[in-house]
């Protein structure tokens, strides 16, 4: 395909996504059904949207971090079970084993699901897929580089959830959320150097964004016991000093693959 098709096919894309989104973010909710079937509808379409958006930017810089049939991209995936047991451990287990957290609304589980999947979408490709390459373009000479391109690319993702304060959550949540949104982020961050593939850090994601919103969404009930906090605590922990053994033990080359041409 000629550059100039190339560039005006990924305009023309580019303007049809942002249209939607604005079509969907300004739509009244009357017309999507219930207030909260409507909330859902409007978060997934505008994610998705958002995340296509970046896609095609993540394209047109010629990041590498779509996988592909390279079967070496995959000898990374083996890191991602610790990475999955934070995810899974976001769900209130013991709350929902106990009959102290409950899911209502089961009717809506699909919709959340694909809620999560656009949010997952959406932010990896944000910020794993665009602001974490863009970060470390100039600093991937060097393990030093790589790491603080880790660490500010997380912290910009955790930070970003101060906007939940806007909408009434509690600081102590927010902190919480903040904290672990910061390890999520760098997990991610390490997931794509050693993989070079996007869509693991998208389902580690989604995941995590389902099993931690589920009964918040649509439930009710004790999120946080003493038991899941210190689970969480220890969990989060040793995933994130086994995170940096695994950093540290990866080749630098790993990152420039990003890049090749």
């Amino acid at each position: 395909m000629q550059e100039k098709t190339k560039n005006r096919l990924f305009s023309i894309l580019f303007c049809v996504f942002a249209a939607a989104l604005c079509v969907f973010e300004l739509m009244p909710s009357g017309l999507l059904g219930d207030e909260l079937t409507a909330r859902l509808t409007k978060i997934t379409v505008t994610r998705f949207c958002g995340g296509a958006i970046f896609l095609l930017l993540t394209l047109k810089l010629g990041y590498k971090v779509f996988g592909g049939r390279d079967k070496k991209l995959w000898n990374g995936a083996w890191l991602c079970f610790p990475a999955l047991l934070v995810v899974c451990n976001n769900l209130p287990i013991i709350g929902l084993v106990s009959g102290n957290a409950t899911v209502e609304r089961t009717d809506l589980v699909w919709l959340f699901t694909l809620e999560c999947i656009a949010i997952g979408f959406y932010e990896e490709l944000a910020f794993r897929g665009f602001v974490f390459p863009l970060i470390m373009e100039k600093t991937r000479t060097t393990r030093k580089g790589i790491f603080l391109a880790t660490i500010y690319s997380g912290a910009v993702f955790g930070l970003m959830h101060l906007i939940n304060l806007l909408e009434g959550a509690g600081i102590g949540a927010v902190i919480l959320q903040i904290g672990y949104s910061f390890l999520i982020g760098a997990m991610c961050s390490v997931v794509l150097v050693k993989t070079r593939n996007i869509w693991i850090c998208v389902a580690l994601h989604a995941i995590y964004d389902f099993c931690g919103f589920l009964v918040p969404e649509l439930g009710q009930g004790i999120i946080w016991d003493r038991t899941t906090v210190a689970i969480t605590a220890i969990l989060a922990v040793v995933t994130f000093v086994y995170m940096l053994c695994v950093f540290f033990k990866t080749d630098l080359s790993a990152a420039d693959g990003i890049y090749m041409k």
